[in-house]
């Protein structure tokens, strides 16, 4: 069985890694190229091309498929199947029409609930109840595909970005093995367009605190998005991300710093935080930075320093 990978997150590594100790015969990784990181801006291996590269795997990084060179190169392959997990590039039909079989995708919701870039992100914030991985089969329409395969989690509100990152990223491997292992590949159920909700891709806009909702909501905001891209706020011309918070009693107006071991007043309630991290600087308790830094009572988080 040949299989051509696509992906590029961190969350693609599992699938590969399971792949390759299960001894399918991947004939190539397509990731995307490096991009640039860090303070120096110099450019770096995405994830999963990383990890591939460091497997002795085929690596293929084309930055589009309108590239009739790029069909062109990647038919060679004559792969069985596509399995794409976590890629960030659009596939068009031809590309998706290339395997002998079809194309699968891992995805990190219990679809059709949160389709899209971001599922793992909104169901923090959404506090749902349960999430899981999807195993289905391509098709043009963006993860609409119908079901080979899923599983369930129960979630217990605790969760952050990175922990059910995580979970279900392996997860996602295992079930992938599963259905290839199998080998009825015919056994599938049709999405129900009637439950369709949509995760977008996070934009930096969405990272910032806006203290005049619920403290729930933010609460949930910041597990959503830790440990990156991290939750922030403005405090005397400088951002802090926040790591951890907890919702506690207290009022005020929206943003107001209603203590100074950093409890903010929110749309209702108040917001108290725990972990935080200064720009700049590590990571650290709230308590560690106060010790060098003072947070004023009564002062306004997020106003403008003109």
């Amino acid at each position: 069985m040949k299989i051509v990978f696509m992906g590029s997150s961190t969350f693609a590594i599992p699938s590969l890694r399971i792949l390759k100790e299960a001894h399918y015969d991947v004939k190539a990784v397509y990731s995307q190229p490096p991009r640039k990181a860090g303070r120096g801006k110099s450019y770096k291996e995405v994830p999963l091309a990383e990890f591939a590269f460091s497997e002795g795997l085929k690596v293929e990084q084309p930055t589009t498929f309108n590239d009739p060179n790029v069909i062109k190169n990647l038919k060679r392959y004559d792969p069985d199947f596509l399995i794409v997990v976590a890629y960030g590039l659009i596939l068009p039909r031809v590309v998706l029409e290339i395997p002998r079989k079809f194309s699968i995708n891992v995805h990190g919701s219990f679809l059709p609930y949160w389709r899209g870039a971001a599922p793992i992100n909104q169901v923090i914030f959404n506090r749902d109840s349960f999430t899981g991985v999807s195993i289905i089969k391509m098709t043009e329409d963006l993860d609409a595909g119908p079901i080979l395969n899923q599983e369930k989690v129960m979630l217990d509100h605790t969760e952050t970005f990175g922990s059910l990152h995580q979970l279900l990223s392996e997860l996602g491997a295992k079930n992938l093995l599963k259905v290839l292992d199998n080998g009825n590949l015919n056994k599938e159920i049709l999405q129900d367009d009637r439950l369709v909700s949509y995760a977008p891709k996070i934009k930096k806009l969405d990272t910032k605190l806006d203290f005049n909702q619920q403290a729930s909501a933010l609460e949930a905001r910041v597990r959503g998005l830790a440990p990156i891209p991290g939750a922030w706020f403005e405090y005397q011309g400088e951002r802090f991300k926040v790591l951890r918070a907890e919702v506690v009693e207290g009022r005020g107006n929206a943003g107001l710093i209603i203590s100074e071991d950093l409890t903010i007043a929110c749309g209702e309630k108040a917001l108290n935080i725990l972990e935080i991290q200064r720009q700049g600087r590590d990571i650290m308790s709230l308590s560690d930075l106060i010790r060098g830094f003072k947070f004023i009572k009564g002062d306004k988080v997020n106003q403008s320093t003109r």
